[in-house]
């Protein structure tokens, strides 16, 4: 059985499929395959990054159950 493409692996797929998306050569039908492609690792990579993210804030919590809060701020902004 193959593995499950990484957060990597989407990211680099995406931004392949980006630059094949700015062909304005680019057949409709192949270039609709792969929007929909990139909108499923789009997700993929999302639903990836949102459990990294609670992974993290439950960390953060169970530690600072003992020493006080900790602040969470976020990496954007």
């Amino acid at each position: 059985m193959a593995n499950a493409p990484t957060l990597g692996d989407d990211l680099k797929r995406l931004e392949e499929i980006v630059r094949r998306l700015e062909d304005e050569t680019l057949e409709l039908e192949t270039a609709l395959q792969l929007f929909d492609e990139g909108v499923g690792r789009l997700k993929a990579a999302q639903a990836r990054l949102t459990e990294a993210e609670t992974r993290v804030r439950q960390v953060l919590d169970d530690s600072a159950a003992g020493d006080g809060p900790l602040r969470i701020e976020p990496l954007d902004g």
